[in-house]
């Protein structure tokens, strides 16, 4: 790559013009031990690359620079490894006994609660990623994309449910 003339690419929506590929190819012989994750978001930077909200657009850049580097316009380093799949440490489940079965009409069951998710350290989302541990086939995750989680609450029989949409 050094020596060759490098045009203007148009990837993910963005020009990347051939001062900016150069200076990616720099930094990247630069810092050898220089993440993915840190190049774009030092890409995003240089290109002022953000969402309408202000945030940088770094997985739009990396899937950018993926595609140069698919491309042969520029070597990225190698991906990190991934985290082994499971439990996330400090998202420890919520503590449940096995419930006895409910059989019952919807009239004696009472009136229930739909309780939604909030933040992922809450009570209710240790209790819902518990039970979809313990009762789903696939278990609770790892979730892709927007959704919203809730559990359904009796106070009669506490906990009965736990629901995802996507």
């Amino acid at each position: 790559m050094p020596g060759e003339y490098i045009a203007c690419v148009m990837v993910c929506g963005l020009e990347f013009s051939a001062e900016t590929i150069r200076q990616i190819q720099d930094a990247i012989a630069a810092e050898p031990g220089l993440s993915r994750s840190g190049l774009s978001r030092r890409v995003c930077q240089w290109l002022d690359w953000r969402s309408a909200n202000g945030k940088l657009k770094e997985v739009g850049c990396r899937v950018a620079l993926l595609k140069l580097h698919r491309r042969g316009v520029i070597p990225l380093p190698p991906a990190a490894p991934r985290p082994p799949a499971g439990p996330q440490p400090g998202r420890a489940e919520a503590a449940m006994e096995e419930p006895p079965p409910i059989r019952c009409s919807l009239a004696d069951l009472g009136p229930v609660e739909v309780v939604p998710i909030g933040s992922a350290e809450s009570h209710a989302s240790r209790l819902w990623n518990g039970l979809m541990t313990r009762y789903h086939s696939l278990g609770a995750g790892p979730l892709c994309g927007a959704q919203s989680r809730y559990v359904i609450r009796s106070p009669r029989y506490g906990w009965l449910a736990v629901h995802q949409r996507c």
